[in-house]
């Protein structure tokens, strides 16, 4: 198999590929943020059937908190405790199972562009003895925190920490960045009032349990552009009825599920891209008692392929990885593919709703590439200015690529400029993701018309047909916009569902930097002949270049002329209007190179038109 590390391969980069970041205002102003990125969504919370409560708070009172709101006053800025809601998004706070006080983290009035710049803000607990709480007559350490909390995501860092040294070291257990979309009027929703967060504190404590804090921390999640307003909005952050329970008898936990072929799955996959698929999962132990013959099942469309994993017996506290023992290898037919997967084990599990692993499906097709779920979730773009989006494919024999299909959003403007690229995936001697893709070929430019915004497919033919081998491995395929100076919107690319992590990336032109994308741009890879367009050719012709493309100024035009004949260099607009000619003459025979002055040209889309004596020859360019 291959790449099975590629994830890795690609943390490698992280210096030059932070997560995406957010620049536009939420959801209650009418607008549209750019960017609706999230982490990858994992188990949400389950309600624990635990053992015995050792230490509860309920806000009533701020006595076992400090709190640190980085020299803001309080209330409005940073952790405040009582029963007053100072946030400026929700007027009736936290609905607890308590009811009365709460913790509440807010950063000024967003809808007034008062937020604080540059805090991080605090609230920390006293220091626990966790085995000799009142109450924990068995001494343990293997015990879990849960909590009720309300808000919403927009650009923070809502953390929740432990330590075991009197703070002088923290660890986060969680960042709700990995179980909640991004709110925006692109998509999303806010937490449930009240959710119930569950928090195994055994791995953290385990042999240093007698001086445990747990922190709140709140900041941006982008530090990076720290001067941002924007990135200092909070809907805010509530917190109430936080207790500590010894941990169950018996309880697995399936972790960080996996399925798909070499580190990459997968929702539309060609027939000539069939490869065996793995389905593996790590499994937690959250309970007293050792957990026997741990056991992976998993079974596709219903008994049509079953597969199971070797037995393993999980320790108290630690943590295994298990797959099935043989591999998935759909058959060379269209169709769909679903399926479902758990954890067993030999033990009753007192929470069994953590066994269970959500389902999945997948299509074979004809000739479509697809990492997206199809149905539109959000938009990404970059604020108006350039950028590049897309997702890996794997290649697992050789084909030829014809065409990068992709949907735009319905906030993107009309007529603006959108097209495709491949690039090969080679890591072998990158220090940089961009050292690690190697440009092979792009498709003409396209016109976003009123009826895409619709969310059908628009489909981007490549400029040539396009061979992908089984030896180059990994493409990287995007779609491009050259943007607008940040003018408008411009271009939007639809999303839909989650990539693996890592596996999705945009480039923001005026950052000059990749970064992850971890909502799934709706960018896909088609080997259906049908869109071979194939640029026409002149036998007497070559060599021809248009660049830089697209233009500012000035656009070059260069070609080879192999038997002499008459030449005559046309720029035309959209419709095919003349609109200056820049070279005619007779005779012509050799290299030649023009150059077009395009300082007075409206933006827009416009051709280069080449006609010799075997006939014509047309490119198109952009003007900025």
């Amino acid at each position: 198999m291959k790449k099975v590390y590629l994830s890795f391969l690609l943390a490698g980069f992280a210096a030059s590929a932070s997560y995406a970041q957010l620049n536009t205002k939420p959801y209650t102003f009418g607008e549209v943020t750019n960017e609706a990125s999230i982490k990858p969504t994992q188990t949400q919370n389950q309600s624990k059937a635990l053992g015995v409560l050792i230490w509860e708070d309920l806000f009533d009172a701020g006595t076992n908190w400090t709190i640190d709101n980085d020299g803001q006053a309080g209330g409005a800025f940073g952790w405040s405790i009582d029963a007053v809601n100072d946030g400026w998004w929700s007027t009736a706070g936290i609905t607890s199972t308590s009811g009365g006080g709460y913790a509440e983290l807010s950063n000024g009035d967003a809808s007034a562009s008062t937020q604080a710049l540059d805090v991080t803000y605090t609230m920390t607990s006293i220091s626990l003895d966790i085995p000799n709480l009142p109450g924990n007559t068995p001494n343990t350490d293997q015990v879990t925190l849960e909590f009720e909390q309300y808000g919403a995501l927009f650009n923070d860092e809502q953390t929740v920490q432990i330590s075991t040294d009197g703070g002088a070291t923290w660890t986060i257990m969680r960042d709700n960045r990995d179980y909640y979309e991004v709110l925006s009027a692109g998509g999303g929703d806010p937490y449930p009032n009240s959710d119930l967060v569950s928090i195994n504190l055994a791995p953290y404590i385990t042999g240093a349990a007698n001086n445990v804090q747990i922190r709140f921390q709140w900041t941006t999640a982008f530090p990076q552009v720290s001067t941002n307003p924007a990135v200092w909005i909070t809907y805010g952050w509530y917190i109430d009825d936080l207790r500590i329970f010894t941990n169950p008898d018996n309880d697995i936990e399936a972790q960080e599920p996996y399925w798909g072929t070499a580190g990459l799955n997968y929702s539309r996959i060609p027939m000539s891209q069939i490869a065996p698929i793995d389905f593996a999962t790590f499994v937690f132990n959250n309970g007293l008692n050792t957990q026997t013959d741990v056991t992976l099942n998993v079974d596709v469309n219903s008994g049509g392929w079953t597969g199971t994993s070797t037995p393993v017996d999980v320790p108290v506290g630690a943590t295994d990885s298990i797959g099935t023992s043989t591999q998935y290898t759909p058959a060379s037919t269209l169709g769909s593919h679903s399926f479902t997967w758990e954890v067993t084990q030999n033990e009753t599990d007192d929470v069994p709703s953590n066994n269970m692993i959500g389902g999945d499906s997948f299509d074979i097709t004809q000739y479509d590439y697809a990492m997206d779920d199809d149905v539109i979730d959000g938009s990404t773009g970059n604020a108006g200015f350039g950028f590049e989006k897309g997702n890996f494919y794997d290649i697992w024999a050789d084909e030829t690529a014809y065409a990068i299909q992709t949907k735009i959003a319905s906030n993107a403007q009309v007529g603006s400029i959108v097209f495709g690229k491949i690039y090969r995936w080679d890591p072998t001697s990158a220090t940089t993701f961009a050292d690690a893709l190697f440009y092979e070929q792009q498709t003409d430019f396209y016109e976003i018309t009123q009826a895409d915004l619709a969310g059908g497919l628009v489909t981007l033919p490549l400029l040539a047909p396009h061979s992908v081998t089984a030896a180059s491995n990994t493409y990287f395929v995007v779609v491009v916009s050259d943007g607008d100076g940040g003018a408008s919107d411009d271009v939007q690319v639809a999303t839909s569902g989650v990539s693996p992590t890592g596996f999705s990336y945009f480039y923001a032109a005026d950052d000059d930097a990749w970064y992850l994308q971890p909502q799934t741009p709706i960018v896909r890879l088609s080997f259906d002949p049908a869109f071979n367009i194939g640029l026409e050719e002149l036998s007497n012709l070559t060599a021809l270049s248009v660049f830089p493309n697209p233009a500012s100024d000035e656009v070059n035009v260069s070609f080879n002329v192999t038997d002499a004949s008459d030449v005559k260099v046309e720029v035309l607009d959209i419709t095919g209007k003349t609109i200056e000619t820049v070279v005619e003459a007779a005779n012509v025979t050799g290299m030649q190179n023009n150059s077009v002055n395009t300082t007075d040209y409206a933006a827009g889309v416009y051709m280069i038109n080449i006609t010799t004596n075997e006939g014509s020859i047309q490119r198109k360019f952009v003007k900025k």
